[in-house]
């Protein structure tokens, strides 16, 4: 019986042994391959690593210098919602193609040559959304954002009954409004839509001869379950009635019901947006900084509705582009000239390097042309850019700086000198 027993505890230590080893070996098996699968796997900055780098490149190891390249890329480029080449315009100015191996030099924006910064133009260019995109992201920002000069005000209220879908919309006055008439006074009166659907428009009475009407109508939207009304956007337009003409817009007034809590019956007092009777035009412009490598870019996309300048009715626009430093000029670039146009395509893409210790104290002036043959040019309007300009011009500076490498789009009136 001891021996046996010895037998039996001698197998059964031997077992135990055995069995802690192969643990030992699994997990260190499973440890290092981990570790290599770790170290062999792609490096995430790699992934915009293209071909050889080019043959003007510094010699070192040819591949060190496009993987500086694209880590530089990674980590500084734009955010990646919807963001693709600006598709060809009709009668837009396009910069050539290039590839996509760009020196590190032509997209910080250091000397070079003529081709190097069409490289950087080019890679620019690429980090922007559509000029479709830009345009519609500049009217919804435009849309809903105070006018800096308001036509007047309007007061209104909300009320929502969930268990019904009825929306009660309540126009009560408006004060502040503009003279549309020689008298001196409007007959203003509200039209009203909640958007997507334009079909279905209500309007408030016309009141006679006043610039602070008093309404106090009240109108019911049926039909609207709460998610469908948090999908829509509250629109009152402002008319002056004419009784012999067509009627005069004073403005309008857009809000987003979805940024409403109508549990609370809200009361609103809201500035009316001025239509649009820009006599000199607008231009939509796009901005994007990079703090990293100290590029700003400015991108003029359009124009619109610009000054006639000829007698012809039209225009031949271009614009310049002046970077300042306090009050001292540092670097201008222009865009090329469109022919008997009020309605310009440009996009053109410019770069400025723009260290960040200097970006409070810089300024971008757009000034719109208009390019005579003979004779001197005219100009037609100007935009100033900068964290000291007025309230749209600050807050589209303010809104490049607060969400660096996102290209921040919005139209501009243009002003005179």
């Amino acid at each position: 019986m001891d021996l046996i027993t010895v037998i039996v505890a001698s197998v059964l230590g031997s077992l135990a042994v055995l069995i802690t080893m192969g643990i030992g070996i699994f997990f260190c098996c499973f440890y290092w391959k981990k570790r290599r699968n770790k170290k062999s796997g792609p490096d995430e900055m790699e992934p915009l690593q293209v071909g050889k780098a080019p043959s003007g490149s510094k010699q070192g190891t040819g591949n060190e210098t496009v993987k500086d390249l694209t880590r530089h890329n990674v980590e500084d480029r734009p955010q990646q919602t919807a963001l693709r080449l600006l598709p060809p315009l009709p009668g837009s100015v396009t910069t050539q193609a290039v590839p996509q191996q760009v020196e590190l030099s032509d997209i910080s924006g250091k000397e070079g040559t003529s081709g190097n910064n069409v490289g950087a133009i080019s890679f620019l260019h690429s980090l922007l959304p559509s000029a479709e995109q830009q345009e519609a992201a500049a009217d919804l920002a435009r849309e809903m954002s105070e006018p800096d000069e308001p036509a007047g005000q309007i007061q209104f209220s909300l009320e929502y009954d969930i268990y019904s879908s009825l929306l009660t919309l309540k126009i009560i006055q408006a004060k502040g409004l503009p003279a549309k008439d020689i008298t001196g006074t409007s007959d203003p009166y509200v039209r009203i839509c909640l958007l997507p659907d334009k079909k279905h428009k209500l309007e408030t009475k016309v009141k006679h001869r006043t610039l602070s009407p008093r309404w106090n109508e009240t109108f019911y939207f049926e039909g609207y379950p709460l998610a469908k009304l948090q999908k829509s956007i509250l629109y009152l337009h402002v008319f002056d009635y004419d009784r012999f003409s067509r009627d005069d817009p004073i403005g309008d007034v857009y809000l987003p019901l979805a940024q409403v809590d109508l549990s609370k019956k809200p009361t609103f007092w809201k500035c009316i947006r001025p239509a649009e009777d820009s006599k000199l035009g607008e231009i939509l412009i796009t901005l994007l900084y990079i703090p990293r490598t100290s590029e700003l870019s400015i991108t003029l996309v359009k124009a619109r509705n610009l000054k006639a300048k000829d007698i012809t009715g039209f225009s031949d626009p271009y614009v310049k582009v002046w970077l300042h430093r306090g009050e001292k000029r540092i670097e201008k670039k222009k865009t090329e000239v469109h022919k008997k146009t009020l309605d310009p395509i440009f996009n053109e893409t410019f770069q400025f390097v723009v260290p960040w210790e200097h970006i409070r104290e810089t300024s971008l002036a757009i000034i719109v042309m208009d390019f005579d043959t003979v004779g001197r040019n005219e100009a037609i309007g100007k935009v100033v850019l900068s964290s000291r300009s007025g309230p749209t011009e600050a807050k589209h500076w303010g809104d490049m700086l607060s969400k660096p490498r996102t290209p921040i789009s919005q139209w501009h009136r243009l002003k005179t000198f």
